[in-house]
């Protein structure tokens, strides 16, 4: 199910996904939005938009849309090169190759958000996008800031410890949450 139309600024991933969840393509679909990331802040991704000749790029948290309908589980990754909707088992495999031998705390887990939940609680101040002296690092989106009530603040959900507020999957759970759904 390809979604041709849809709001998209670079690196403002988690709120194109909050519009992603109300495209009216999606809205006889189950939606979660995952926050990926791991306790290092840096995780590998294969087959994104700026990768350079086939190479990882390492986010320090990225945001996609796992849209479910039936036994048909789909992501929504609009940083990939790859297909979109991309079929969630073939995304993970693909996108999070070469787990073997690494280290625990940078292998890449997961923060399932009901998108009701989000599109309802999530707010971005959007500080992180700023350094130190108040500059924007990227340029944000023309539309307005996302979320004022602070259920879901961008800070929370980023936050990958132990004293995470959201439960934190790793891959195994995470493909055993999406077939239980």
């Amino acid at each position: 199910m390809e979604i041709r139309s849809y709001r998209h600024t670079k690196n403002y991933c988690e709120e194109n996904i909050w519009h992603l969840c109300q495209h009216p393509d999606l809205a006889d679909f189950s939606k979660k939005v995952l926050f990926v990331s791991n306790t290092d802040k840096n995780c590998a991704f294969y087959f994104q938009k700026d990768s350079v000749a086939d190479a990882a790029v390492w986010w320090d948290y990225h945001v996609i849309l796992l849209a479910s309908k039936g036994n048909v589980g789909l992501i929504y990754d609009l940083d990939s090169s790859l297909n979109q909707p991309t079929p969630f088992r073939d995304y993970l495999i693909l996108t999070f190759k070469d787990l073997d031998g690494k280290n625990e705390s940078s292998l890449p887990k997961f923060k399932a958000i009901d998108s009701v939940i989000y599109l309802s609680g999530f707010s971005s101040d959007r500080a992180h996008m700023k350094d130190a002296i108040g500059n924007w690092i990227f340029e944000p989106p023309d539309w307005p800031q996302i979320g004022d009530n602070m259920d879901l603040p961008i800070k929370e959900l980023m936050d990958f410890s132990e004293s995470s507020k959201q439960p934190i999957l790793n891959m195994k759970e995470l493909v055993v949450n999406e077939i239980a759904a």
